[in-house]
């Protein structure tokens, strides 16, 4: 892991549990499972939640199989689902917050695919989207989408700080 950018804080984390807890999740989509750190704090608010399931998805194996043993470690591995590779499936249910944190290039397309089982009210979190145009320009028109009012959404960006580094994230609600 060294070397390994981490911008899931402890107090970044503690914000996704109170999110996800204030919307009383039950269904938790989330894109970049990395490690697991997100989602051990995700999974946790199920549990204090009553129950649930987080479906999440990791491109590399090793990645997802470290996670799966930090979910196991935590006790938490009964309501999570990892997917290996690109998994993104049709969702039978309402979902109340989304955690997009893999490829910012791919955070539109994503949260397009997702946008019609998000719930109103329902919450997306985004680790900062590079608007540095290498992806061309992909994460900016994601910004651009969520700052748009007719699209319906409302959004914050916030800081965290730790190793050292800033690390931004956004931060919307649909209305």
């Amino acid at each position: 892991m060294a070397g390994a950018r981490m911008p899931v804080t402890p107090e970044f984390g503690t914000l996704l549990y109170i999110l996800a807890r204030s919307s009383s999740a039950q269904h938790i989509v989330e894109f970049g499972t990395s490690f697991g750190v997100s989602t051990i704090f995700l999974a946790a608010t199920l549990r204090d939640n009553g129950g649930g399931r987080l479906l999440t998805t990791e491109f590399v194996a090793q990645k997802a199989s470290s996670a799966a043993a930090n979910l196991r470690e935590a006790g938490l591995n009964d309501l999570v689902e990892i997917r290996v590779g690109d998994a993104m499936t049709t969702l039978t249910r309402d979902v109340p917050l989304i955690l997009l944190d893999a490829s910012k290039g791919l955070y539109l397309d994503i949260l397009l695919l997702l946008e019609p089982r998000l719930r109103p009210g329902g919450i997306v979190v985004s680790d900062r989207a590079d608007i540095d145009g290498s992806d061309g320009g992909r994460a900016g028109a994601y910004l651009a989408y969520l700052s748009n009012p007719a699209n319906g959404y409302r959004m914050a960006s916030i800081t965290t700080e730790a190793l050292g580094q800033s690390f931004a994230h956004d931060i919307a609600v649909r209305s």
